[in-house]
């Protein structure tokens, strides 16, 4: 192991942070930190290829995920970190968000979900066909015996009705 690059100092953390990595926003917690990375245990690991933000603060880090470990994982980042000022926080948890945060504001639904969306639309549309059709046909049957058994009852009023 001559030509093996030594690893950047990392300092032992408890930061509350936000994460949002391809399926949105959620907590997680940043275990450990040094100048171009940090390691991160959120309840959704993002996999390996992502690019993640992390929100603490003021400080926004954007980074790309590089190993995954059930709920952890480690991120490297492009820029160095202000490692001192991010850990300065310690344990204390992130502020939080109020209605003008951008984080909490409505997001265009994914292809699926206006795939699934489409779907629901399409079926309460074929259950009302059917049912309108189903009324019709009740109509028009009801119509044609009302027709049918009101001949012969005409005939008998009208001889009833004639006394000779």
């Amino acid at each position: 192991m001559a030509d093996v690059k030594p690893r950047e100092p990392r300092k032992a953390v408890l930061i509350d942070a936000r994460l949002r990595a391809d399926c949105g926003w959620d907590d997680a917690r940043i275990l450990n930190i040094s100048k171009r990375g940090l390691m991160v245990r959120a309840p959704k690991a993002p996999p390996r290829g992502t690019y993640v933000e992390i929100c603490r603060g003021t400080h926004r880090i954007v980074a790309r995920v590089v190993w995954v470990s059930n709920d952890r994982f480690g991120a490297r980042t492009q820029d160095p970190l202000p490692v001192d000022a991010i850990a300065g926080g310690g344990n204390s948890t992130p502020a939080p968000a109020n209605r003008n945060d951008r984080r909490t504001a409505p997001r265009r639904p994914s292809h699926a979900q206006q795939h699934d969306r489409s779907r629901r639309w399409s079926r309460r549309a074929e259950f009302a066909g059917v049912v309108a059709m189903g009324c019709a046909a009740a109509l028009l049957a009801f119509d044609t015996v009302r027709d049918t058994l009101s001949r012969p009852l005409t005939q008998i009023e009208a001889r009833l009705a004639d006394p000779g």
